[in-house]
């Protein structure tokens, strides 16, 4: 399905008006406006795993993630921005490594700006359904975005490189104002990530 984007191929689909730029953010969980976000976190990279909770906090024109362990030992903290990459503020020694660093700050890049920011997005509507599909593309590689017909956001992202697919994300929600949960999962290295939403009140 994500295999192309011409009308032969989604025979089932039809294409709406072009998507305005602008509005890309409008399908994102991390808006300027939604406030904090605190998640249970798993996180596997390579042959460590930590757990802990991972804080989410957009700003006007950046997002900012610090992630902790139960017990206060910070892990990270980066600050993320659309068109720019992210600044390291902290990172613990063990993954403190530049492919490491670079390929988890792309990963939750992803997650919180799911939409690239450019002028080929492409939306396809499936016929018969409220599902949409949108095909975007900037210096991480080609992302294809499945929006929920019922909650009007993300909910489930590929990123792909050369033929072949490199990430996953999933978002899951019950009640479609925020992610309960989100996956994120590599196929070909060992880096994973599962996040629980956490209800600070």
């Amino acid at each position: 399905m994500f295999s192309g984007c011409s009308r032969s191929v989604y025979k089932k689909y039809e294409t709406p008006p072009l998507l305005p730029a602008d509005a890309v953010d409008s399908y994102s969980w991390f808006r300027q406006d939604t406030g904090r976000y605190l998640f249970q976190s798993s996180i596997d990279i390579y042959q460590n795993t930590f757990t802990g909770l991972l804080f989410v906090k957009p700003l006007e024109k950046s997002r900012r993630i610090l992630f902790i362990t139960e017990t206060g030992l910070k892990i990270f903290d980066m600050e993320f921005f659309r068109t720019a990459d992210p600044v390291v503020h902290y990172c613990i020694d063990a993954i403190n490594r530049k492919p490491v660093i670079k390929t988890l700050g792309k990963d939750l890049s992803l997650m919180l700006f799911n939409i690239a920011e450019n002028d080929e997005l492409i939306m396809v509507h499936e016929k018969g359904s409220e599902k949409n599909f949108i095909r975007s593309k900037d210096k991480n590689g080609t992302r294809f975005c499945s929006i929920s017909g019922k909650t009007g956001k993300v909910e489930e992202l590929i990123s792909r490189g050369g033929l072949s697919d490199k990430l996953n994300i999933k978002f899951f929600s019950e009640r479609g104002l925020q992610p309960d949960s989100i996956e994120i999962s590599h196929y070909n290295m060992k880096l994973k990530i599962h996040l629980v939403r956490l209800n600070e009140n």
